[in-house]
């Protein structure tokens, strides 16, 4: 068996393990290994097809968590940012998204860092309209030029003070709308090429396998270790984009 793509396996393993316990972190560890792999813009593609597969079979059993109000207002914002954010992807410079894009994560780390571990009443839990849809054409933003919709929205939710069991559920349930929309604008806009297709179906087992871990792993995290391990992912996600522009 070729050892890239044993490689690439094993990486989408622990991604999707990751990404299961905690909502974010696929891009993290996937992303770098399946763009050194293909060298292309096709390693985005087949993130968002797996990205997709995860929530597609978590958010049907995490939806008795999800924020309803919240993902309302998230999902406006990404039915405004994926658009944009095609836009960007075709005419501005990689390296440039990826700059912005690590600064905007760091930005967001720093609230989870410094911020406020609020103990907020459910009717609490909610920012405005505004504030909400914002985040959500970030998230929009990110999800089709760098397969990475999730870090912002779990960063501001974080801060924000909502525990680990809505913060997962509500950016999983995110996800099925934010990948769709990424998968559609990048098929018909950039198209996507049979390899990539077959990669993304040869991997498939392998995400699976990591969604099974995932969720068992989640089960045993504490709040604090959540926190812990958001925090990591999303400093992990800044120095990923800050490296690759090198």
């Amino acid at each position: 068996m070729d050892l890239e793509f044993v490689l690439l396996n094993i990486a989408v393993i622990a991604a999707a393990a990751l990404q299961s316990a905690t909502g974010i972190g696929f891009g993290v560890i996937a992303g770098p290994i399946l763009l050194i792999v293909l060298n292309d813009g096709s390693a985005i593609q087949v993130s968002i097809a797996l990205n997709l597969l995860i929530a597609v079979i978590l958010a049907p059993s995490l939806r008795h968590n999800v924020d309803r109000r919240l993902l309302r207002y998230l999902m406006i914002g990404l039915v405004i940012g994926s658009p944009v954010g095609l836009l960007i992807f075709l005419n501005i410079d990689v390296n440039v998204l990826k700059l912005i894009a690590g600064i905007g994560v760091m930005l967001t780390l720093s609230l989870v860092y410094l911020g406020s571990r609020r103990a907020l009443q459910q009717s609490e839990q909610f920012a405005g309209r505004l504030e909400t849809v914002s985040i959500g054409v970030i998230a929009g933003l990110m999800g089709v030029c760098l397969a990475m919709p999730g870090p912002v929205p779990a960063a501001w939710m974080s801060y924000k003070g909502f525990d680990k069991h809505a913060i997962r559920s509500t950016i999983l349930a995110m996800f099925v709308l934010s990948y769709a929309i990424a998968l559609v604008l990048q098929s018909s806009m950039v198209g996507i090429g049979e390899e990539t297709l077959r990669l993304s179906a040869a991997l498939t087992p392998a995400t699976i396998l990591g969604i099974v871990l995932g969720n068992y792993l989640s089960k045993r995290i504490t709040e604090k270790l959540f926190r812990r391990m958001l925090t990591l992912v999303l400093a992990s996600t800044a120095l990923m984009l800050f490296a690759t522009l090198f």
